[in-house]
């Protein structure tokens, strides 16, 4: 079993939870049962935070950084479910009827925190609290929208849209503009984790990206993908 050390700050934790989307209608008895319930982590670039076939028993709230959630197939591809921002969570399988683990989580920035959540003690919350429970159900709702939309995507469309809609994605969540038409993405991923998300290869993400950037659409390099022209992206 994974073993994450918890930075134990009852204060840090208390202002966190606070915050968190699905959390925000708990009254003061119950923010106090979950702060007891609740720790902090610090993690490191490509920590694990659990293996496929672990106890399911807590979920996780991304404060900073990046969180992939993954499975293997036989021949030992990687498959990427989901990829998790600050303000999501994850581990939301511990919340019914999922024993153990059915996927990897890892982090992928330098620098990651999370706030870890016993699952029973949320669960008595959500008996005792409805709008948290809808507002969970709302958050889980939209991821599993999204993923029928990348499920969707995968079928219908071809390598080069898929990578493209990925970036155009990522960009309007996450980057920031620069300029009059340009959008900054900084990023974490590597080629194989974009390839993985897609359902393509490295080589063809690489021959991809490099026909973007030879037609000035984007420059990029290891951390950073600057979109010249967002209007070819879709924006």
């Amino acid at each position: 079993m994974t073993t994450l050390k918890p930075t134990q700050s009852n204060a840090l934790v208390r202002q966190i939870i606070k915050t968190i989307s699905f959390l925000t209608t708990v009254n003061e008895e119950e923010l106090n049962y979950l702060c007891k319930h609740a720790s902090h982590l610090d993690l490191k670039r490509f920590e694990i935070i659990y293996h496929k076939g672990e106890p399911s028993d807590s979920i996780f709230y991304v404060c900073s950084g990046m969180i992939k959630i993954s499975a293997h197939q036989n021949m030992g591809k990687e498959v990427i479910r989901t990829i998790c921002h600050a303000g999501m969570f994850f581990g939301e399988g511990s919340l019914s009827n999922e024993n153990v683990r059915s996927a990897i989580a890892q982090s992928l920035d330098r620098k990651t925190t999370l706030i870890k959540i016993n699952a029973q003690a949320l669960r008595r919350v959500m008996e005792q609290n409805p709008t948290v429970c809808l507002a969970i159900f709302d958050e889980i709702g939209e991821r599993l929208r999204k993923n029928q939309n990348r499920l969707e995507s995968v079928i219908v469309e071809d390598a080069r849209t898929r990578i493209i809609n990925f970036l155009r994605e990522n960009a309007e969540i996450y980057g920031n503009k620069v300029g009059l038409n340009e959008m900054l993405l900084k990023h974490n991923y590597t080629q194989q984790d974009i390839a993985d998300f897609t359902g393509t290869s490295r080589q063809t993400v690489t021959t991809i990206l490099n026909d973007l950037k030879r037609s000035n659409v984007i420059s990029m390099n290891r951390r950073r993908i600057l979109i010249r022209d967002v209007a070819l992206l879709g924006f």
